[in-house]
């Protein structure tokens, strides 16, 4: 299973998004874009309608009848489920924190894109030869200050860039020195296993837009687990169960099946199992013999 160990998570580094700050002006789409050299974006049927796709990997939605801007990006998962998914190991977690895609590898199967919880990976179905996009957060976006190109961007500190527990600590200090202002809960500190890009956001404004589902939404898909457990967690627990017991089915059910069609034919041809019971070799020496017989008899 790819993920972080607990005892990694502090040396990881992270983004903090203040989504109070967040004034929408998309100045760290077009860091983005510059930076990753992407190539005007054009619409398409493919596209949803969250502004990320294959020439766009960072994107501001407008939330709450348009009250509240928030920045949209991979989360960069402590373990992420596009790697679990992933049939070549296209993905990987790295230590400090980014998820990271290898596009020699992959196959384009695109199962990453149908794992992601948050609806992340895209497609470049534009391109004659298409590879998955997604937010790198690693040196390759990186500008002066090792900071991400987008977290420099930002007129307004909305985003933060740091360790992921420094990270952390800001956002409680800010809930608590404010608690008129935000809202009491660090999105992606505990869901779906915890994420390296973290969300404070005002009172009475969730994230769901952004992929986080509330408490009652995941209870009432009997997946409560998901508030602090990962996906691949989850599923390596049920694998690691059914698994054997599915093996052993199948193959209790194809030895039924021979057995009922080995007695099947035997009872069409009864003389086999006599010849069976005789062996090959006693069969073939029968033969001669019974041609000196008839030798004889002529």
């Amino acid at each position: 299973m790819s993920g972080a160990t607990p005892d990694k998570k502090g040396k990881m580094k992270g983004i903090l998004t203040d989504v109070t700050k967040c004034i929408g002006c998309e100045r760290c789409v077009e860091a983005c874009a510059n930076v990753n050299d992407l190539p005007v974006d054009l619409p398409s049927k493919h596209h949803r309608k969250d502004g990320l796709s294959g020439r766009r990997i960072t994107s501001v939605l407008s939330l709450h009848n348009g009250k509240v801007k928030a920045r949209k990006q991979c989360l960069h998962c402590l373990e992420p489920s596009c790697a679990a998914a992933c049939l070549v190991g296209a993905f990987y977690k790295r230590e400090d924190g980014p998820v990271i895609y290898e596009a020699h590898k992959c196959i384009g199967c695109r199962y990453c894109m149908i794992a992601c919880p948050f609806s992340i990976p895209r497609y470049e179905w534009s391109e004659p030869i298409p590879y998955i996009r997604k937010c790198k957060m690693n040196e390759e976006c990186r500008v002066e200050g090792d900071v991400p190109a987008c977290v420099a961007a930002c007129p307004t500190g909305a985003t933060i860039f740091g360790e992921r527990e420094e990270l952390i600590k800001e956002a409680r200090r800010r809930i608590k020195d404010n608690p008129g202002r935000y809202m009491d809960h660090i999105y992606g500190e505990h869901e779906f296993g915890g994420t390296s890009v973290l969300y404070i956001t005002g009172k009475d404004q969730p994230l769901t837009d952004l992929g986080f589902p509330t408490p009652k939404e995941l209870k009432k898909r009997a997946v409560s687990v998901l508030e602090k457990d990962s996906i691949p967690h989850m599923n390596h627990k049920w694998v690691m169960v059914v698994t054997p017991v599915q093996f052993a089915t199948v193959f209790a059910g194809l030895f039924g099946v021979w057995t009922i069609r080995r007695r099947q034919k035997l009872s069409r041809h009864p003389h086999e199992s006599d010849l069976d019971a005789a062996g090959f070799d006693e069969v073939c020496d029968t033969g001669p013999s019974q041609d000196g017989d008839d030798k004889e008899g002529e």
